[in-house]
């Protein structure tokens, strides 16, 4: 999948692909819709540098799945 951006707003952000790369796979893991290794994969970077990553934005590592908070 290939998803067009525009440079002029790429410039803007002060993004590259990369950064996109990363927020796209942090967004989807913390929202439980992909599991650490796939938002490893799709960030392309290492399971200790994505965690890194999320706790620079002040995210935990350990996602649960909703069904463990019912009980």
């Amino acid at each position: 999948m290939q998803i067009d951006l525009s440079d002029d707003i790429m410039a803007r952000a002060q993004a590259n692909t990369s950064d996109v790369r990363i927020a796209i796979a942090v967004t989807l893991y913390t929202d439980n819709r992909i599991d650490h290794l796939d938002a490893c994969r799709l960030s392309r970077l290492s399971p200790n540098q994505f965690n890194a990553e999320l706790l620079s934005r002040n995210l935990p590592i350990i996602q649960y799945p909703r069904s463990s908070c019912l009980a």
